[in-house]
């Protein structure tokens, strides 16, 4: 099974802009046969606070429309993370919490088969959004596969993908925003969540910068023992990888690692 990683850069608040790009890369990863392409975090906007109402949209809007219509197209699987707007009937301006998700989203042959609200904000996130209150894998028809989801910051906290390992994730993806100066500690901490859950990693970083950083990209695939099968260079790409599942099962079942926990102790 071919993946790709769609390492872009993101003008900051350009969402039409942004769209239109995200899709010429996407072309360029189903013309080479990419079956599951993960997006960077907020690919659509980049971190927008300034006209954050005016980008924020319902899952029902333009963004995940042309997402799911190029799904539909392509038959492929796509992941990434968007900023959402909640719904009237979520939000209260009485409850003092702001009406915005950093959505995690998946599409699957042209329908949204998921979505995962990021649990663990950072910086000034946690003035301009709410938290997500739920982990769990997003259950996808083809291979009968499970993807365990996350969102740049979630990454930091081994018990994210530890639970989305525990409830049945077949696979790690992961959609950054990571700038450069952090982009080392971004590497050891996505290929440790491969590692201490076996699990493959498809972890997509943005590339570019904006006005409040640069961006590294390093965008890489590795599987459940860390080894790298295909990473990027600093610059907006697609990058591309294969991976084998029957050896990612494989890994998963050496050892015992997930049977001898004892959090009992913990």
């Amino acid at each position: 099974m071919k993946v790709a990683c769609i390492q872009m850069n993101i003008s900051l608040c350009s969402k039409k802009e942004n769209l239109e790009r995200a899709l010429s890369l996407a072309e360029e990863a189903v013309s080479k046969e990419a079956e599951l392409l993960a997006f960077p975090e907020v690919f659509s906007t980049g971190f927008c606070y300034d006209r954050i109402v005016e980008v924020a949209e319902t899952v029902s809007g333009s963004t995940i429309g042309a997402l799911c219509d190029f799904s539909k197209e392509h038959q492929c699987i796509l992941a990434g993370s968007m900023i959402e707007q909640r719904e009237g009937s979520e939000f209260s301006s009485e409850m003092n919490i702001p009406p915005q998700f950093n959505l995690g989203f998946c599409i699957e042959s042209g329908k949204l088969v998921g979505i995962h609200r990021k649990t663990q904000l950072y910086g000034l996130e946690k003035e301009h959004f709410a938290l997500g209150e739920d982990i769990h894998p997003i259950r996808l028809k083809k291979y009968g596969l499970s993807m365990g989801l996350m969102v740049c910051n979630e990454i930091r906290y081994p018990e994210v993908s530890r639970k989305l390992a525990l409830e049945g994730a077949d696979f790690l993806v992961s959609a950054s925003d990571m700038p450069d100066f952090y982009i080392y500690p971004w590497r050891i901490m996505s290929l440790s969540r491969a590692i201490e859950n076996q699990l493959l990693h498809i972890a997509c970083n943005r590339a570019g910068n904006d006005r409040f950083s640069t961006y590294a990209g390093k965008s890489f695939i590795a599987d459940g023992w860390g080894r790298i099968l295909a990473e990027a260079g600093k610059e907006e790409c697609v990058l591309i990888g294969e991976i084998d599942l029957e050896k990612a099962k494989e890994i998963r079942q050496t050892g015992s690692i997930i049977e001898d926990r004892r959090p009992e102790i913990y």
